[in-house]
């Protein structure tokens, strides 16, 4: 028992040694923002200390010399508590990061995506006809030290996926009538919130004829499909005028080559966080990554991607992601 109290306080006695600083610390912060701490630790003599952050946070630990440590912490100010401890011989410290500042709610305001962000652009915007009542739109989000995660405009069907900490592809659906989105983040640099437009401008109807991204469409009337029957019918035309049997194997081959390429190409599994992509395209929108074991119906297959039907929706994947 004396043994344990004599280690407890000589542990206090070093931890309380360790000159801790906050360099870049402001008095508050939003919840929700995203908090890029500096920790500046000095030590006594030279030490040993291991680092643990709280957890989903990013840590960057450098040793400028034998006593001082730089530790970079990044996490978002949210409802959770955030310990971060400092562990080493004879040493324990263990600092509750919300007890540093002052958490301050954001008034929000009409059209807000749920985003507090240094900035935030939209790149990318592609906007087309979906089926009778509504058209789609996907884009990709770029932004610096955002809550990303929270990003939403509460449209249809909208998928947003996460590339990166400060990269993101969203994809939604809305109403024909509507001509642009209009939404705001809150911009933590200024403290103020910024206006975002996308157009909604509807400039090539090919492109969801092309690539099929109407489950409901009926593909059969391709232009591809729609010369081969065109043609079926002339021949059909000729046999009607000559009589003759042979006639008709010309027409009966064309429709078993259209039935064939109208024919679903089986299922597959897609390998876990394979991306499905809006177009068959290098740049193309990703609007949803699969899970592992994911089972797609495969509708047409090209020289680099295949196209496949998932929770009915179109989209296309690489080759190679195909088992």
């Amino acid at each position: 028992m004396r043994y344990l109290i004599i280690t407890l306080l000589t542990s206090f006695i070093f931890a309380s040694n360790l000159i801790i600083q906050y360099p870049n610390l402001k008095k508050e912060y939003y919840e929700n923002q995203i908090i890029n701490l500096d920790v500046k630790v000095i030590t006594p003599k030279e030490m040993n200390l291991t680092f643990i952050p709280p957890l989903g946070s990013d840590i960057n630990i450098t040793k400028t010399n034998k006593f001082i440590y730089n530790v970079h912490l990044k996490y978002k100010n949210d409802n959770e508590i955030k310990n971060f401890f400092i562990i080493g011989k004879n040493t324990y410290k263990q600092i509750t990061l919300s007890d540093l500042y002052k958490s301050v709610p954001l008034t929000k305001v009409k059209n807000f995506c749920n985003v507090l962000a240094d900035k935030l652009n939209i790149s990318n915007p592609i906007s087309s006809e979906y089926d009778k009542n509504h058209n789609m739109v996907s884009f990709t989000i770029n932004a610096k030290n955002a809550n990303l995660k929270d990003f939403t405009l509460h449209l249809k069907d909208e998928n947003l996926t996460l590339v990166s900490a400060n990269k993101a592809t969203y994809f939604g659906l809305v109403g024909k009538d509507k001509k642009k989105i209009i939404f705001y983040y809150f911009n933590t640099q200024n403290d103020n919130f910024q206006k975002i437009s996308i157009p909604i401008n509807i400039k090539e109807q090919t492109i969801s004829t092309q690539t099929d991204l109407n489950p409901e469409e009926n593909t059969i009337f391709t232009p591809v499909n729609i010369l081969i029957l065109s043609f079926i019918a002339f021949l059909i035309i000729v046999f009607l005028v000559y009589q003759k049997i042979w006639l008709l194997i010309p027409p009966i081959l064309l429709s078993a080559l259209l039935i064939y390429m109208n024919l679903p190409k089986g299922e597959a599994f897609l390998a876990r966080g394979t991306k499905i992509y809006i177009l068959p395209t290098i740049n193309s929108t990703v609007f949803y990554i699969a899970p592992i074991g994911t089972k797609v119906e495969i509708l047409k297959k090209e020289k680099h991607y295949t196209k496949v039907k998932i929770n009915n929706k179109i989209g296309w994947v690489k080759n190679e992601d195909i088992k």
